[in-house]
């Protein structure tokens, strides 16, 4: 309520968060972590052997892995920061409140991790020989670094939905050191080597010729797939346990799947990938085209699954059982539902609602308690009030709001007075009818 709200309109303010995310998890992920691991793998495979050509393609991979981290890697990084700081302020601020000294540790890993990417790529020629084994050791350290930016930002995203008893101790540590946090952090680790060989191994058909070469590396990425798709299952497993009773509940639910179709897909899926990391094992040359191209397909999905449930399953709240998804923090609401929401907002032009400004201050409403997750008009027709609000009367609205919350318990409840939720209704339900050319 401190903030400005800012409206993204038809793309969706929680979209654009999403979207973000998600491209830079698929990057981070399949790129800067697995891409690193199975790079350096590579090089020690062909150090071992002495294979010129199987360690320059482990150089021309370090060039790629350079160039995206440090391009879209990096600008994904910084959009994550720039979508929820200007559409969650709150959220974010409370979050580095929290955290300060584990995101300040965080950036001074990033900063080696990208220090050391420029040494080993830039010392491929200058280390040979003897300091071959130094170079080793330079990529040796870099996925450590790799893995190590993700473990703790892992940590901050696992307190998000289970912060243990933080809430009543305010311990960094509660919040931090929470259950959910080993599970989760293993289930990424292994899904970034899992999304690695299954970008990676396509692309051998066009840039590794030699038959024998072609063979180590298959054969590398198939010890990798076998160890790795298992190892995600069991992790992920237990990472379920460990989220919130309702947050369990809500896991078939955050996918839009059904139950069944949420298990066959998912069950199919490792299983095709597991089966591929035997066969690439088995050290076969050739392969099906078909289950390559699934397995990079079904990977990039898999963690895109990931991160949609992982944000709805936290539902009703932003950080559990402290402030809801719209920013509100839990022990407001029934001050607000006293004192009205719009006299708490330090930057709106309405301080409370009148017959004149009724339709001004519901717009302020929504942007305030609904725009982090819901839009007037949109391409997520699940969130978009133009479907969710379809053929409903003004009065419906505004009995429906001050319940919703009970009826559908991912919805936080509405903070503000019975004036206020008058306003909301009439202003949703004004925005509605126009744009589905109603009266």
């Amino acid at each position: 309520m401190e903030f400005p709200t800012i409206d993204f309109g038809w793309v969706g303010n929680g979209n654009l968060i999403g979207m973000m995310a998600v491209l830079h998890v698929m990057i981070n992920h399949a790129v800067a972590i697995g891409g690193s691991v199975l790079m350096v793998s590579m090089e020690y495979a062909a150090f071992k052997r002495g294979n010129e050509r199987l360690e320059a393609y482990a150089r021309w991979l370090s060039k790629w892995i350079l160039i995206i981290t440090t391009t879209a890697g990096a600008m994904t990084g910084v959009g994550i920061w720039f979508t929820t700081t200007v559409i969650l302020p709150n959220a974010i601020g409370s979050l580095l409140r929290i955290f300060h000294w584990a995101w300040f540790t965080e950036w001074l890993v990033f900063v080696s991790e990208v220090v050391l990417l420029l040494t080993y790529f830039y010392t491929w020629d200058r280390w040979k020989g003897e300091k071959k084994r130094l170079h080793l050791r330079t990529g040796l350290a870099l996925c450590i670094m790799s893995w190590l930016t993700m473990v703790i930002i892992t940590g901050i995203l696992a307190a998000q939905i289970n912060p243990g008893d933080w809430v009543e101790t305010l311990s960094f540590w509660s919040a931090f050191l929470n259950t959910t946090w080993v599970p989760s952090t293993l289930f990424r680790t292994f899904a970034a080597i899992t999304l690695g060989v299954a970008v990676l191994t396509p692309l051998n058909r066009w840039f590794v010729k030699d038959p024998l070469d072609r063979h180590i590396v298959l054969k590398l990425y198939g010890k990798w797939l076998v160890v790795s798709v298992p190892l995600m299952l069991v992790s992920g497993w237990w990472y379920l346990k460990t989220l919130p009773d309702q947050a369990q509940t809500l896991v078939v639910w955050a996918s839009g799947m059904s139950d069944f179709t949420f298990a066959f897909i998912n069950v199919l899926g490792l299983l095709l990938m597991f089966v591929l990391g035997v066969m690439l094992m088995d050290g076969r040359t050739k392969y099906p085209v078909a289950l390559t191209v699934f397995t990079a397909a079904f990977s990039l999905l898999l963690i895109t699954e990931f991160e949609i449930v992982r944000e709805n399953i936290r539902k009703p709240y932003v950080i559990y059982n402290y402030m809801y998804a719209n920013g509100v923090l839990k022990t407001d609401v029934e001050r607000f539902r006293k004192d009205g929401a719009l006299a708490q907002a330090t930057l709106s032009p309405v301080r409370e609602v009148t017959e004149a400004n009724k339709l001004q201050a519901g717009e302020e409403l929504f942007r305030m308690q609904c725009i982090a997750c819901h839009s007037i008009d949109g391409p997520r027709r699940s969130r978009v009030m133009t479907e969710r609000a379809k053929g409903w009367s003004e009065e419906a609205l505004a009995s429906f709001i001050p319940q919703m919350h009970n009826i559908r318990p991912v919805m936080p409840p509405f903070a503000g007075t019975d004036e206020e939720v008058k306003a909301l209704a009439a202003y949703i339900h004004k925005m509605v009818s126009e744009r589905n050319g109603a009266e």
